[in-house]
C-alpha cells in the first residue's frame, strides 16, 4: 500500500514543505492529527503489507521509508505494477489520502487491492503517523502515555477482536502454483493446532513481536508445506469475504486468503 508523499523538497538535509496542501492534509491539520489514532489505523489496515522503518523489509507491498517526496512507482528494489509505474503524479498528502481511500480509483489496475478503504476519519491521522515514522515530518513526535496490560496477558486479552475472529470462524485458502490451484478451509484452534476440511493440518503460535505465525503441511501440491507470519493488529478488524488478502509465503506459491463466518 502507499508509496507516499511529495511536495516535500529535501534541501541541504532539511525537509521544506510546499506552502499549500489543502483540505484535511494541510500542514497544521497533520500536526494536530491524533498520533495514536493514526498508529492504530495503520497497524490494523496497512501493516500486513508495509513496513515503515529505515531498512525495513518489503512485504506484499514496499517498505515506505524514503518514498515521501518521490514519484509514484519509482522506489528501488520493488516490483511495482505497470499501472503504478505509469501513474503520473507525486505522493502529496492529498494523493496519499485519495489512494488509501480507493486505490483502484486513484491508480486503475494497481496490484494493491484492499477489502475496504481507510475511512475518511482516519486518513489524516494515518498520513501524519506515516510522515513521523519515516522522518518526513518537520514536527516532533508527540509524547503519549501507553496503556499497559498486565504482564503475561494472553493473546485473547490483548487482542480480543482478533482472537474471536480467528478462533470462531473459517479461514478459506486458494493456493495458486505451477501445478494448479487448490482450495480448502482451515480452522485455527485455541490449543495451537490447525485443522481443515481436507488432509491439510498445521499449528500456530504468537512470537515476541506479536506476529501470528502458522505452518500448514500435507498439501497435495508443491510446495507441500509453508510457514507464514503476519502482525496480529493487521487482522484486528473483523471482515468477512472469501478473498481478503494475497501473499507469497513460499517460492512458486501465491496464496489467496479470506475469512468466512462461523464453522461447520
Amino acid at each position: 500500500m502507499l508509496k507516499v508523499l511529495s511536495s516535500l523538497v529535501v534541501l541541504a538535509g532539511a525537509i521544506v514543505f510546499a506552502p499549500v496542501w489543502g483540505g484535511d492534509f494541510d500542514r497544521q491539520s497533520l500536526i494536530d492529527a491524533d498520533y495514536k489514532q493514526g498508529r492504530t489505523a495503520f497497524q490494523q489496515r496497512c501493516s500486513a503489507c508495509h513496513t515503515l522503518a529505515e531498512g525495513g523489509s518489503n512485504l506484499v507491498g514496499p517498505n515506505l521509508y524514503g518514498v515521501f517526496g518521490g514519484e509514484a512507482g519509482t522506489k528501488a528494489n520493488f516490483a511495482y505494477s505497470d499501472a503504478m509505474i505509469s501513474a503520473d503524479f507525486d505522493w502529496t498528502p492529498a494523493n496519499v489520502g485519495e489512494f488509501m481511500a480507493n486505490p483502484l480509483a486513484k491508480v486503475p489496475n494497481t496490484k494493491m487491492i484492499i477489502p475496504e478503504g481507510v475511512p475518511e476519519a482516519d486518513r489524516a491521522a494515518v498520513v501524519s503517523f506515516m510522515m513521523l515514522e519515516t522522518g518526513a515530518a518537520d514536527w516532533a513526535r508527540p509524547e503519549i502515555e501507553e496503556e499497559l496490560l498486565p504482564e503475561g496477558a494472553s493473546i485473547a486479552e490483548k487482542y480480543p477482536s482478533f482472537w474471536n475472529h480467528m478462533m470462531n470462524n473459517t479461514t478459506h485458502y486458494r493456493m495458486v502454483t505451477a501445478e494448479g490451484e487448490y482450495e480448502f478451509d482451515a480452522y485455527f484452534n485455541k490449543d495451537g493446532s490447525v485443522s481443515s476440511n481436507t488432509k491439510v493440518t498445521g499449528f500456530w503460535h504468537v512470537d515476541e513481536r506479536d506476529f501470528f505465525c502458522y505452518a500448514l503441511h500435507r498439501i497435495p501440491l508443491k510446495p507441500k508445506q509453508f510457514i507464514e507470519c503476519f502482525p496480529i493488529v493487521a487482522m484486528s478488524i473483523p471482515r468477512f469475504s472469501q478473498e481478503l488478502w494475497q501473499s507469497k509465503p513460499a517460492a512458486g506459491l501465491t496464496l489467496h486468503g479470506g475469512i468466512l463466518p462461523g464453522r461447520p
